[in-house]
């Protein structure tokens, strides 16, 4: 296999507040225990500002990287608290998060990850999302 793969990226992220959809351009990285996604995704509906994101994927955790206007480093492991960092233009804050579910089926071809966790900040919960990320292959 390539060292890396060109994808398609289709998020989907769903909130108490609503569904999300984005897509992008990336790459997806073979590991010796796991996978990498690395993209460039738009942090606002107009396009105007845009975060590099990494995902780590291995058979029981996922790490989520995001550097941008908003930064964010958090580890999702099923049945475990993970601490985590959010960065915003005005500090950083510390947040954790519960997995619930994470699931992933990942090929040099493509494939899903999805998770599903609660995240809180400072004891207060900011209630349940659940992430799907869908990659294809064969972008330029």
């Amino acid at each position: 296999m390539p060292e890396k793969t060109n994808v398609r990226i289709v998020f989907r992220i769903v909130r108490e507040e609503g569904t999300q959809e984005m897509a992008a351009s990336g790459h997806l990285h073979r590991l010796v225990a796991g996978w990498a996604v690395t993209c460039r995704m738009s942090e606002s509906p107009e396009g105007s500002a845009e975060s590099d994101m990494t995902l780590l994927v291995k058979d029981d955790e996922i790490r989520m990287t995001r550097k941008g206007t908003v930064s964010q480093d958090q580890a999702f492991r099923v049945g475990d608290w993970r601490e985590g960092i959010v960065g915003t233009p005005y500090g950083e804050m510390a947040v954790e998060a519960w997995t619930h579910r994470l699931e992933a089926g990942l090929s040099p071809a493509g494939g899903r990850v999805e998770w599903e966790y609660d995240m809180r900040m400072a004891d207060q919960d900011f209630g349940r999302c659940t992430i799907r990320l869908d990659i294809s292959g064969g972008t330029d």
